[in-house]
């Protein structure tokens, strides 16, 4: 309702509908049921963007948990095959796993994994022989399910246990194993990592899911979904039970999903998202408490009601007021400036302190084009187009929250990474893309550089997603992957595009968080992806620049540090 429009809308109304008082109810009557219309819609578009707000940042943080998690796993598993390598080492130079250089050589490898206190060896018999925790009674994991699926498949691979009430450590733990051969190939024992549940639940409590959130690991279907770890901490270790509702989601889409329900352990409803952790049984779930991430819409709520009532209120005190000094005309006039001027002001607040509810209720014309399309007149159809445009516009500018998947604040755990796999297992999950566009990737032999390999794969998807992004419209994607040593031994990465190009002046702000360029050209992006690249390029020691002409493609270059193995 425009400022000017309610005085001399309702001066023009009242000269042409003096004759009937009825007309002047009516009036108010619409414009009082269009405002209660206009405060729901107002607040369930809302409503539903909180509800997607929650979605994007359970799939967002549980990404994170999973790909934290596989990460350790893998730390683990490149432990334990060392040790077996190690001790097939020594007992073909005919020494003995029970002596010093294994404890040793244990000792060595387990300083390099935070997750776990101890590596042992168990013998034939399950016995454990030797360890770097120094037991002192002796312990027998024959009975044990991660020793007898070793002694009786020789290709089990990594064997994670079931929770588990640990005989030396008294703590509910995970056993991670791998089996020792023989040199005739005949089973010899197993080496063994044990890490407690609370190790996992501290890792999880250092998530920002609210106050009543919560962060799961399961095991997948084929254990039968065991719970392995939970915060906050409710039910039990090992048991099995989960909602109908997330078992029929998995069955349709084992690879991850979003629903809400109620969980089981406190009672509490909850927006989840979960995901399999990498090539392991494992599941991870994340999940927000409804009662958490609706708070602010509750308020928002109250505050649309109170000035959607004061509305209503108002105009119904001025139709008051002017039907009781109908009868003299300039009395009534005089009292029907007076409440104009009322409700210039009032439309005047309410414009302000109504900003976002209108962006909300802009949202919701898009519902309204859908269902009402060709049934109003052209010109309807026309306005509802506008108001669709801006809301799209709007949305395009509004905060993701918490889509920015923050970098681990732990010590980067370095360690040699083959850029040629990376790159190679990313041109894999882009393979769909790839075809789309009729991309030509080309690639230098890439070096091992000192890197975390999943931190590297989201580096290298994100570069090559937005080279396919920011395609020429006639050209398919040229992308060129090239790789040279610098003068101070670091390795320069660089990825080449034939596509749109970046103006020099932008060159620094494409790096800045939430930043885009062409938004309408280009729509659906966050402005997280490069601002994600620099931050994983910082965390591995080097620098990360753009070099580009409108037009002519864009070079992205960073480098990172050669690993000693290389």
């Amino acid at each position: 309702m425009g400022r000017g429009t309610e005085g001399g809308g309702v001066k023009a109304d009242f000269n042409k509908f003096k004759a009937s008082r009825w007309r002047l109810v009516a009036l108010l009557l619409f414009v009082n049921a269009s405002v209660l219309g206009l405060a729901w819609m107002s607040l369930d578009a809302s409503y539903r963007q909180y509800q997607d707000r929650a979605a994007v940042t359970t799939r967002n943080t549980n990404r994170l948990v999973a790909q934290s998690i596989a990460g350790d796993i893998d730390q683990i598993d490149l432990a334990l095959r060392a040790v077996g390598d190690e001790a097939a080492r020594i007992q073909a130079a005919g020494g003995s796993i029970r002596g010093p250089e294994m404890r040793a050589f244990l000792g060595r490898v387990q300083e390099r994994l935070k997750m776990t206190d101890s590596l042992r060896l168990a013998d034939i018999t399950g016995e454990i022989i030797v360890g770097t925790d120094g037991l002192q009674t002796a312990v027998n994991t024959s009975d044990r399910q991660y020793f007898t699926v070793h002694r009786d498949n020789p290709d089990a691979g990594l064997a994670i246990s079931p929770p588990i009430l640990g005989r030396v450590s008294n703590k509910w733990v995970l056993i991670f194993a791998r089996r020792l051969t023989q040199a005739d190939g005949s089973f010899g024992g197993i080496v063994l990592a044990p890490v407690t549940i609370a190790w996992f639940e501290q890792k999880f409590n250092d998530l920002e899911v609210g106050p009543q959130g919560t962060v799961v690991m399961r095991g997948d279907a084929s254990r039968n979904f065991d719970l392995l770890a939970r915060f906050p901490h409710a039910g039990y270790v090992g048991q099995t039970t989960v909602s109908q509702t997330f078992r029929d989601r998995i069955t349709a889409n084992p690879k991850g999903g979003t629903y809400e329900a109620v969980a089981g352990a406190d009672n509490i409803r909850r927006t989840f998202s979960y995901q399999p952790i990498a090539n392991y049984p494992l599941i991870t779930l994340v999940g927000m408490a409804t009662e958490d991430y609706l708070g602010e819409w509750r308020k928002e709520g109250v505050k649309v009601i109170v000035l959607a009532g004061a509305f209503i209120i108002v105009t119904s005190l001025g139709g008051i007021g002017m039907l009781r000094t109908w009868r003299a005309l300039e009395r009534r006039t005089e009292e029907l400036a007076r409440s104009n001027a009322d409700l210039e002001q009032f439309a005047y607040v309410a414009s302000h302190d109504l900003q976002t509810p209108l962006r909300n209720i802009a949202s919701y014309a898009q519902l309204l084009a859908r269902r009402y399309e060709g049934r109003l007149d052209k010109d309807a159809d026309e306005f509802i187009g506008y108001i669709v445009g801006g809301a799209k516009h709007m949305s395009s500018m509004i905060p993701d929250l918490l889509d920015y998947a923050r970098v681990s604040r732990s010590p980067p755990e370095l360690m040699p990474v083959d850029l040629n796999q990376v790159v190679k297992s990313v041109l894999t999950n882009l393979g769909p893309d790839l075809q789309e566009s009729g991309a030509v990737i080309k690639m230098d032999t890439l070096p091992v550089v000192l890197a975390e390999a999943r931190q590297a794969e989201s580096l290298f998807q994100n570069l090559l997603e937005n080279a396919l992004t920011y395609r020429q419209p006639d050209a398919p994607p040229q992308i060129e992957i090239t790789a040279s040593q610098e003068p101070k031994g670091l390795w320069r990465i660089s990825v080449r595009d034939n596509g749109i190009g970046i103006e020099p002046a932008y060159f620094e702000k494409i790096f800045i968080i939430f930043q885009r360029l062409e938004p309408t050209r280009f729509p659906g992006g966050t402005g997280i992806g490069l601002a994600l690249c620099r931050r994983i390029v910082h965390r591995f020691g080097g620098t990360i620049w753009v070099e580009s002409e409108p037009k002519k493609g864009t070079t992205f270059n960073f480098t990172m540090r050669p690993s000693a193995e290389a």
